[in-house]
């Protein structure tokens, strides 16, 4: 993962989340939308798609001001009391850290920074921009977590979520995971829009005068999944991803070099599976979500949502005796 300062704003790599503090204070949608669309700049969106994305973070920059408001009456963070669950299993109500006061410089090692993430998905013509705005609020203003096919128009910021439900065409959600900058322990929730970002290169103006464009697959990025990686190197750098995330001492390993297979254990119900270019996380229930080795980024990420869900998952239980 690379962390980036408001001042270092520009360029989204293939392998990296790329991480901004965003302000607790009203600026904290105008900083999103400058962060974003410089960080950008060189994926070559085209003019209008760029602009729906930088209206799309600015929303979801918005939203984690209403989410504080959740916690101004007793509800976000890492503590779980008076917890109701929604329709989609997330609480409704949450405590946690006070709300801080928005007055001052802006500073990541205080609890309750929002943040601005962002990294690219898979390759060639699939490869997508994914942005995630994180609050440390697993609550909803409402109640209920709104979701793509049910967006109430009270959800959150009012019409913030219809907005990025219609520009994103339905490629957006919601989920739990932890904190990247001021601290791996502080837990919430992320909200997320991702579109398509093909990689494309222009030929020159034809005969007609028309700009066209190909699109070509990721040679470099498929060349390293498919063939310059070992399971054990996978391993090695998801391992890594969690161990930013507040997952070291946690894991256990197992490498099997002649089979080229890696198995790495969350916990018990959790485990990451390396094998011939692939990634494979298995659930409790007997679910398996698979990536290439050119996203594990995602798979890091997805990890450690399962996590979550499944440390959430007690309190849910003792909020309904």
């Amino acid at each position: 993962m690379r962390e980036q300062s408001i001042s270092g704003r520009r360029g989204v790599h293939a392998g990296s989340c790329h991480a901004w503090p965003l302000p607790a204070d009203a600026t904290c949608a105008t900083v999103a939308r400058q962060v974003l669309r410089d960080a950008v700049s060189e994926l070559g969106l085209e003019p209008d798609l760029l602009d729906d994305c930088v209206l799309m973070a600015s929303e979801l920059a918005a939203n984690t001001l209403h989410a504080r408001a959740v916690a101004g009456t007793g509800g976000g963070g890492d503590r779980l009391v008076s917890v109701a669950p929604d329709m989609g299993g997330e609480p409704v109500t949450t405590a946690g850290p006070a709300p801080l006061n928005a007055a001052g410089p802006l500073d990541v090692t205080r609890p309750g920074c929002p943040e601005l993430w962002l990294y690219l998905r898979d390759l060639g013509i699939r490869r997508e921009l994914v942005c995630k705005v994180f609050d440390c609020y697993r609550g909803w203003r409402h109640g209920a977590a709104p979701s793509a096919a049910r967006v109430p128009a009270h959800a959150v910021t009012g019409r913030g979520l219809q907005i990025v439900h219609e520009l994103s065409g339905g490629r957006w959600g919601h989920h739990l995971t932890r904190a990247r900058l001021g601290g791996w322990g502080l837990r919430g929730k992320a909200v997320w829009f991702a579109v398509p970002a093909p990689l494309a290169h222009a030929r020159l103006v034809d005969v007609t005068g028309l700009r066209t464009y190909t699109l070509s697959a990721d040679v470099t990025a498929t060349t390293r999944a498919s063939q310059c990686l070992s399971a054990r190197q996978a391993a090695g750098e998801l391992e890594a991803m969690l161990d930013e995330r507040g997952f070291g001492g946690r894991l256990a390993r197992a490498d099997q070099p002649a089979s080229d297979t890696s198995v790495l254990s969350v916990c018990r119900d959790l485990t990451v599976w390396c094998r011939s270019g692939v990634v494979a996380l298995t659930s409790p229930e007997g679910d398996w979500e698979r990536w290439s080795y050119a996203d594990l980024v995602e798979a890091a990420e997805q990890t450690v949502r399962r996590y979550e869900e499944l440390e959430l998952g007690p309190d849910l239980a003792a909020a309904r005796a």
